[in-house]
């Protein structure tokens, strides 16, 4: 499909533009060669310059886009506010964009990008399950399409309505979509292990993000019912076809930033789909005659490698062409190689002892979670080159 827009340059207007992740969005804009900012807003720094509350973006003030603007208040903000912008960026809280939407962006002519999590969830009866609230603008629910690129680019390159995807479910889903995808293996006891860094929650004042509560600190948080839950149910299902259910425990780490996602599931091969060999004939013996057989498994030799071979390829194949993740076979990636970046790196372990298959998956909540993620799908829209905006080489090496 042809991208719906073409352009070569664009004016670009972010609503919730101090937060951590508006912020992120600010300086991923402000060094793209083709957006122009428009509007800012902010309702805690409303009325300030940007360069002012964020000293940073007064370097070099000539090349410095934000540098002459200030935050714009909600309370100073029309319907016609947006009429000159192209794109609009909403990086607010829960149920805000929703209302943002219906207040200012009605008559709406642009591309809406949803950093937040209003238009994520398609079924607005699971929204209300999981989020506690019903949805105020269900007409629109149908409108986004859900802004995974590596997953939905063609339906991205001809759509106005983004909904970003969180950053639990990037991680998550891009480290399962090539097995949930593949029609010869069958998946189950898919267990989630995440770990976040304390910028994942945004900018608020709140006990658990103190650094006294933070500092030499690690815990879990949210085990059962984490919104995140549903969205990445949904997707996966999307991308089996099949009803997926998952374990997912999240968890706070003293850091400022970066997600590592360990997940845990078993992979078979399903009946018909095994070249040479299969199930063991010793299947039925009882654990102590097989010990004394010396049979390790359920298999015959060479299951696990003929495995193995197929679960590589399928991972090399489905990111061969992507702009964004880097699969690493059997290497385990680490947040540092991704902090920074709109990279998502992912290796994998297969554990023939107990027939669990291992995959580790890191971003930079931030940018791959939510800002740079966000630029890339404007790319794809606007038919810029997926990487504009997001060659950093991050912040460590």
């Amino acid at each position: 499909m042809k991208p719906l827009l073409k352009k070569t340059k664009i004016k670009a207007s972010i609503a919730g533009a101090s937060g951590y992740s508006g912020l992120e969005l600010l300086k991923l804009l402000n060094n793209h060669k083709y957006v122009e900012l428009d509007i800012a807003t902010s309702n805690t720094y409303g009325g300030k310059s940007i360069s002012g509350v964020f000293p940073s973006f007064s370097a070099h003030t000539e090349n410095v886009k934000a540098a002459g603007l200030s935050f714009v208040p909600e309370h100073k903000l029309g319907k016609e506010s947006f009429y000159s912008s192209d794109i609009v960026f909403l990086c607010l809280p829960a149920f805000a964009s929703m209302d943002f939407v219906n207040k200012y962006l009605s008559d709406f002519n642009g591309v809406i990008i949803d950093i937040g999590s209003d238009f994520r969830i398609k079924d607005e009866k699971d929204f209300e399950i999981w989020y506690g609230k019903p949805h105020t603008e269900k007409k629109l629910i149908k409108k986004f399409i859900y802004g995974l690129p590596e997953i939905y680019e063609e339906k991205i390159k001809v759509s106005k309505y983004i909904a970003n995807p969180g950053c639990y479910p990037t991680s998550v889903i891009l480290a399962l979509a090539p097995l949930l995808s593949c029609k010869d293996l069958e998946i189950t006891n898919i267990n989630i292990d995440s770990k976040s860094g304390v910028s994942g929650a945004g900018r608020k004042l709140k006990n658990d993000y103190l650094f006294c509560s933070v500092n030499e600190n690690f815990f879990a948080y949210s085990p059962l019912m984490h919104r995140h839950t549903c969205e990445i149910e949904q997707e996966l299902s999307s991308i089996s076809g099949k009803n997926i259910k998952v374990c997912f425990t999240p968890h706070l780490l003293p850091i400022n930033r970066g997600i590592f996602s360990s997940v845990y599931c078993k992979v078979e091969f399903c009946a018909g789909n095994i070249k040479a060999g299969g199930r063991d004939k010793n299947l039925h013996l009882s654990p102590g005659i097989k010990q004394e057989m010396n049979v390790e498994n359920d298999y015959e030799p060479g299951y696990y490698k003929q495995l193995k071979e197929k679960i590589f390829g399928l991972y090399d194949a489905f990111y061969s062409k992507a702009a964004f993740v880097n699969f690493l076979g059997e290497k385990i990636p680490q947040l540092k190689d991704v902090t920074g970046t709109n990279f998502c790196q992912i290796g994998i372990s297969l554990d023939e002892r107990t027939g669990t298959l291992k995959i580790f998956s890191t971003i930079d909540n931030l940018l791959k979670g939510a800002a740079g993620q966000a630029v890339q799908n404007m790319n794809l829209i606007f038919n810029f080159d997926q990487k504009e905006g997001l060659s950093g080489y991050g912040i460590f090496s």
